[in-house]
């Protein structure tokens, strides 16, 4: 006779895609499932998040008149990546991210009605939560509370039971659940330097200056998937991938939006993209360039308020990093280099004077004429750099966002053992997954989308595990 397990389906991690895990696995039938919380508060890294989910087709690009598909998301992102990507769990991923989202705002999910560029894709697929990350978390928290879901904070799962070649559920300490079928939900590893030293050393690009945007609000992004996974033999994947801003070593507001006036060269002095290109774009190019830059502009753009400040936010209110009390200050700290011609600042920056005038008397020429023809930058963002003082901000690809090695999957969100074989009993979704996001940042909402898509398919997978091990049972 076989005994009972204490729950139908455990699942580690209380982000986003922890509780969509939950909640798939309860809608599909099963009655007790805990989610198990390493923090003292729900929603890990995605509570802190933007809030932007990527998917196609929708019923909000539907309402918008956006006429989109799986197959031109799927190959647009294998192009983006190279096709450095797991296709088959990306394909599945793409498939079930436009319905996802259509789940969640039939969970109470409050989108905003619009749908937008979340980065340089041809058609636009980003949705928008309402309340951003903290607005998808209480939703999906109340979807829980609703449907009689357990969460338990402040419990650091540190084991798998496992016995058989089979997962039978967690430990903390001494307690043990049991379970049909484990999640692991427990998010990135931006939270530990050690990690980041071994799985993703590009994250320490920039030196002194890398620090973790939700490091003091998400503090259990430390990689515990990892070592559990490892303990049963599962594969790991996405060495050295994961979201990196630029960042200005002198101030940690998050600046994901930088103005467009700025005009960027690398340490030779030269620019090499447009100002205005999304920071997954950002990321993927500097890695070209020594991971280093810097921003050039000119005194009246400083100072004049209402110039275009981003295609990625054209309120023109968030510039934390290029506001005129900033910049002085740190200008007389030294901190930011300042002079009275572009010889004096090529020399402030230690690059080749002839270089540097010659990358600014180009761009000066293309902002008179309108048209950029060599970053082909949009041409409201174009403004020629004339009036001294002359400004140059360092720049380092230090600001981590998201951490893309983890626990391979495959499209059913099973995690896979070395062999190359399902680790039966274990499913993994997110940030603590690898393969799916790849060396290449797609937009705004890929990350989280994997979140809560894979979150949704893990849940539904592993309910159906359930229900298999309670064939098995014996009355």
């Amino acid at each position: 006779m076989s005994v009972a397990n204490d729950v139908d389906v455990v699942v580690v991690g209380s982000g986003a895609a922890g509780l969509t895990a939950a909640l798939a696995a309860r809608e599909s039938g099963c009655e007790r499932v805990l989610v198990a919380e390493a923090e003292h508060v729900v929603g890990g890294a995605s509570r802190l998040s933007g809030g932007i989910l990527m998917g196609a087709p929708t019923a909000l690009q539907a309402a918008n008149g956006i006429e989109d598909s799986v197959d031109g998301l799927f190959h647009e992102y294998l192009a983006m990546n190279g096709w450095q990507v797991e296709p088959g769990p990306v394909r599945a991923f793409l498939e079930q991210a436009g319905p996802t989202i259509d789940w969640l705002v039939e969970l109470g999910v409050p989108f905003e009605p619009w749908v937008f560029p979340a980065g340089q894709e041809s058609v636009p697929h980003g949705h928008m939560v309402r309340g951003s990350g903290d607005g998808l978390i209480k939703a999906l928290h109340a979807a829980c509370r609703e449907r009689d879901v357990e969460i338990a904070l402040g419990r650091r799962v540190d084991r798998l039971v496992a016995t058989g070649g089979r997962v039978r559920g967690v430990a903390v300490g001494d307690d043990e659940i049991t379970a049909d079928a484990v999640v692991l939900a427990s998010g990135g590893f931006c939270a530990s330097p050690e990690m980041i030293a071994r799985w993703w050393p590009d994250g320490l690009a920039g030196g002194d200056w890398a620090y973790y945007i939700a490091g003091e609000g998400a503090p259990g992004s430390r990689g515990d998937a990892l070592g559990l996974g490892a303990s049963v033999g599962a594969q790991i994947t996405g060495q050295n991938r994961g979201l990196r801003l630029l960042h200005t070593g002198f101030h940690r507001d998050f600046d994901a939006a930088p103005p467009g006036w700025l005009v960027l060269v690398d340490g030779t002095g030269r620019r090499f993209i447009d100002e205005t290109s999304h920071y997954g774009v950002m990321d993927a190019v500097i890695k070209a360039h020594g991971e280093r830059a810097f921003a050039v502009f000119d005194d009246r753009l400083l100072r004049t308020p209402g110039i275009a400040d981003s295609k990625w936010d054209r309120t023109g209110a968030y510039r934390p990093n290029y506001n005129v009390d900033l910049i002085d200050r740190k200008v007389a700290e030294g901190a930011v280099r300042s002079a009275p011609s572009i010889a004096g600042l090529a020399d402030a920056m230690e690059v080749d004077r002839a270089v540097l005038e010659g990358t600014v008397r180009r761009y000066n020429e293309a902002a008179d004429a309108g048209h950029d023809d060599e970053y082909l930058k949009p041409a409201e963002y174009l403004h020629a750099l004339e009036t001294p003082p002359f400004y140059a901000v360092e720049l380092r690809p230090a600001s981590l966002a998201v951490s893309a090695c983890g626990l391979r999957i495959d499209g059913g969100a099973r995690v896979i053992g070395e062999a190359g074989e399902p680790v039966e009993g274990l499913y993994a979704a997110g940030e603590c997954t690898g393969g799916i996001i790849g060396p290449f940042y797609a937009g705004s909402g890929n990350s989280l989308a994997n979140c809560v898509t894979y979150g949704r398919i893990a849940g539904l997978s592993a309910a159906g595990a359930s229900k298999d091990h309670s064939k098995e049972q014996v009355p």
